[in-house]
């Protein structure tokens, strides 16, 4: 019967290894409402970005030209760059990936068109890249 955790008065007595088990659980709880404060701040992130596509989207079919969301270099050489370059037109967000540059003529690998709701969906689900959210919604911030 000494093996067994019992309440004496106010006081809680429990087995030494109990303690291992509660330390545990509290780091899983941290974590988890770690992850639930991530989830939270993406969330809001998301619905953020989605709120500014739709509002610059007058903006960008009076101007006639493609606002640029996102650019940044994927792969760098000596003389050459392969790039990612993310624009909105007034219905669809393009992502285009090229290398420029070096002796090399300017060449197109990919390019993706999405709607808002799918370039939202795809940025969330298949990208996951808060950096690339914070700077749409830089470049959004800047031109509004």
């Amino acid at each position: 019967m000494q093996n067994c955790c019992y309440l004496t008065h106010k006081f809680k007595r429990t087995h030494p290894n109990d303690k291992k088990v509660e330390t545990e659980q509290n780091n899983l709880i941290s974590i988890n409402e770690k992850e639930h404060k991530d989830n939270i701040v993406d969330d809001w992130l998301v619905e953020r970005l989605k709120n500014r596509l739709k509002k610059i989207v007058n903006i960008v079919g009076t101007q006639n030209r493609p606002l640029v969301l996102y650019s940044g270099i994927i792969d760098e050489s000596e003389d050459s760059a392969t790039e990612e370059i993310v624009l909105h037109s007034q219905k669809y967000i393009t992502i285009q990936i090229f290398t420029r540059g070096g002796f090399l003529p300017t060449s197109f690998h990919e390019q993706h068109v999405f709607t808002i709701d799918k370039f939202i969906s795809w940025i969330v689900k298949e990208r996951k890249d808060r950096e690339m959210i914070l700077r749409c919604l830089a470049a959004l911030d800047d031109s509004l």
